[in-house]
């Protein structure tokens, strides 16, 4: 009797795993995924009148009203009162819901935690071996919201501009420094 119900077990869980994948393959024909990627220019505004610029780019997936998306930044160069890193590079990862899918005009927003390379230019430790400022690089934790418009003109090409807030702090053997800024980006985008 133990033997009998241990063998219909099996053959339901196989009947039952058969069905699975040819759910899974109704699915894959219906997929709608679409692939985008785009570069562009951000500039930055930080505290005490400094500002950044930094590239950047994305690559992502679309289907309906969700995004899937992943960010690089790499910081170019700050200048202002106080420019406080010499290096502030940045990776992202997180989701966007789009208001408008249906229309060329959409709206969207998201969030992205990620993670930032980043230097310090003002407070360094000193290296008691050589005697001299030792600024280092840290990775840490940043988090950032993000909205912005699309305009897609053609089958394959879009413009967008972005307003982003990124929250973080660059932790070192110094003082922490907050990574807070307020960034802009404008680009062109591709669609596959």
């Amino acid at each position: 009797m133990i033997m009998k119900k241990k063998i219909i077990l099996v053959l339901l869980t196989g009947l039952l795993g058969l069905n699975s994948f040819g759910q899974v393959e109704d699915i894959v024909s219906k997929k709608d995924w679409k692939v985008k990627a785009a570069l562009s220019f951000a500039p930055g505004l930080l505290t005490e009148k400094t500002k950044t610029i930094q590239l950047q780019g994305t690559f992502g997936f679309v289907k309906d009203k969700i995004e899937l998306r992943g960010d690089a930044f790499y910081f170019l160069n700050s200048f202002g009162d106080r420019p406080r890193f010499s290096m502030n590079h940045q990776l992202y990862a997180g989701v966007f819901y789009k208001f408008l899918s249906d229309n060329k005009f959409q709206t969207y927003v998201g969030f992205q935690p990620g993670i930032a390379m980043s230097q310090s230019s003002e407070y360094g430790a000193l290296d008691f071996e050589t005697q001299e400022l030792e600024y280092q690089i840290t990775y840490n934790p940043v988090g950032s919201i993000a909205g912005g418009f699309e305009f897609f003109g053609e089958k394959w090409f879009y413009l967008f501009t972005e307003a982003r807030y990124v929250f973080g702090k660059h932790k070192s053997n110094t003082y922490p420094i907050f990574l807070d800024e307020f960034r802009l980006s404008f680009g062109l985008g591709f669609v596959l």
